[in-house]
């Protein structure tokens, strides 16, 4: 494989608030597709809380666009189970879903185990300093999206080394639900040092060529998410809902004759 061909890790984007993009013009398919995969990228980071309203109406604002791009990402959303759409009530942020945790990281373990073992086989002295720059890029981040950015970087790249580029798109829609996981884990120093520390390994062992050392360190580090997601449950359970119905946010009914109030949710 030829350097260059991974992707260097300062061409990674990092998430930022509504105001911060900037639509390019075009058909409103494109328009629409801008603003899902920005907010894709919101909920996935964690800005938007679940059970956070989003409004078509302030959405739209934010933007500078009319409601029917937004409608349309927020449905491409919804299909990817990161809203709830709730008919004469509103769109909030889903929460992350536990159960989804053991298939979605099925799905990931294969096509990157499978992919590392032959990265390994073919990885070359440019394609080893670029990984190594990756790390050290990873290891300088300045914020918890930075360290993101960098890791997905290297996950990336080890997939374009092995020459499944294409194959990313399949794991990168798989792992909607480990990613705001992985964000999470991301804003505390002690996951950082720990997922910095899995990825040298992995590294180390495509650079030397052990493939089933590359493979072996890869399923160690990618099963982490499990102990990760018990971890940020305890520490952040507001992000999370333990089944895979919509859970629903309290409605405030009116108060009744003597003035009481009570909450309930929409039927």
């Amino acid at each position: 494989m030829q350097v260059g061909m991974i992707e260097s890790p300062g061409d990674v984007e990092t998430p930022g608030g509504p105001a911060e993009l900037h639509l390019l013009t075009g058909r409103r398919a494109t328009i629409a597709v801008q603003i899902y995969q920005h907010l894709r990228r919101q909920i996935v980071a964690g800005d938007f809380v679940p059970l956070q309203p989003l409004s078509e109406n302030d959405l739209a604002a934010s933007f500078g666009v009319s409601r029917t791009p937004v409608r349309e990402a927020l449905g491409k959303l919804e299909e990817e189970r990161l809203v709830s759409i709730l008919p004469q009530y509103g769109t909030f942020v889903a929460p992350i879903l536990t159960d989804r945790v053991f298939s979605d990281q099925f799905v990931r373990e294969a096509l990157e185990c499978a992919a590392i073992d032959e990265a390994a086989a073919r990885c070359t002295a440019p394609d080893a300093a670029t990984l190594r720059a990756i790390i050290e890029h990873q290891r300088a981040a300045p914020s918890d999206k930075a360290f993101f950015a960098a890791d997905e970087a290297m996950h990336r790249a080890l997939m374009v080394l092995a020459g499944q580029e294409a194959a990313w798109q399949v794991v990168d829609a798989a792992k909607v639900n480990l990613d705001r996981i992985r964000h999470l884990s991301a804003r505390h120093t002690f996951k950082r040092l720990s997922i910095l520390a899995e990825h040298e390994r992995i590294i180390d062992a495509v650079i030397a060529g052990d493939r089933d050392g590359a493979v072996a360190a890869m399923r160690q580090h990618l099963r982490g998410v499990f102990t990760s997601s018990g971890q940020m449950m305890r520490m952040h359970p507001e992000f999370f809902h333990a089944t895979t119905g919509d859970p629903r946010p309290a409605r405030r009914k009116r108060p009744d004759a003597k003035g009481r109030t009570s909450t309930d949710k929409p039927a």
